[in-house]
């Protein structure tokens, strides 16, 4: 089976082979099928053989089942640059520069060069921790939660915080609905008290709390 992919394109989930099918929980980086902007055609059972001519131009995620950033009742696959993750991350999550990569563990050079799409991550683990702060991005998105910067931060989880369980490769599903879960409540008693539209500013007082009731992660 040959995949064409010209610039910009959706792929139609039907027509792919039954690997290239997000299925599994782990990120699988593989390479963009684009050169120099033009669409190419590549038979996906050779991957090994055209891979390394190709891995430096640009870099697609395919994400885990569980991720937001495609719809699985959908026929259509909608692949995101690792630049494309990066500007999510920051428009949604706001960390800042400095923060995004002293967590990746990089320069802030480095940083700019992936964020322009100038350069791609070379490893593998890097990658994995960006697309799952966009899929963690994702989601606060589709909750209208617009105060994620503080929630990610809050070390509501037997005292660590959600960035602290991503960083450590737990799983963030559960954490991420608890938070959401708990920002909807205390906005809501906020409203219900009459401090949001008052004199009085509401207060986020409630983030640096240092758990939320029944927020461990054992079972």
């Amino acid at each position: 089976m040959v995949l064409n992919m010209p610039t910009g394109s959706v792929v139609e989930r039907n027509n792919l082979p039954n690997f290239f099918v997000p299925s599994v929980t782990k990120a699988v980086v593989v390479t963009s099928l684009l050169l120099a902007g033009t669409g190419a055609s590549y038979p996906v059972d050779k991957i090994g053989q055209w891979r390394p001519f190709i891995q430096s131009k640009v870099q697609f995620a395919f994400e885990s089942s569980q991720a937001a950033s495609y719809d699985t009742n959908s026929k259509d696959v909608v692949f995101r640059t690792v630049a494309q993750h990066l500007g999510n991350i920051r428009q949604v999550l706001s960390p800042s520069m400095s923060e995004l990569a002293k967590d990746l563990g990089i320069t802030r050079q480095a940083l700019y060069k992936w964020l322009s799409g100038e350069n791609q991550p070379d490893d593998e683990a890097k990658t994995k921790f960006i697309i799952t702060l966009s899929n963690i991005a994702d989601e606060f998105s589709k909750a209208n939660i617009t105060d994620a910067k503080l929630l990610i931060k809050m070390k509501a989880f037997d005292g660590l915080s959600l960035m602290n369980l991503v960083a450590n490769g737990e799983d963030w599903h559960r954490p991420v609905m608890l938070l959401i879960d708990e920002a909807r409540t205390m906005n809501q008693a906020a409203e219900s008290a009459n401090f949001i539209g008052s004199k009085a500013k509401p207060s986020d007082d409630w983030k640096s709390s240092m758990s939320i009731p029944g927020s461990g992660l054992k079972d």
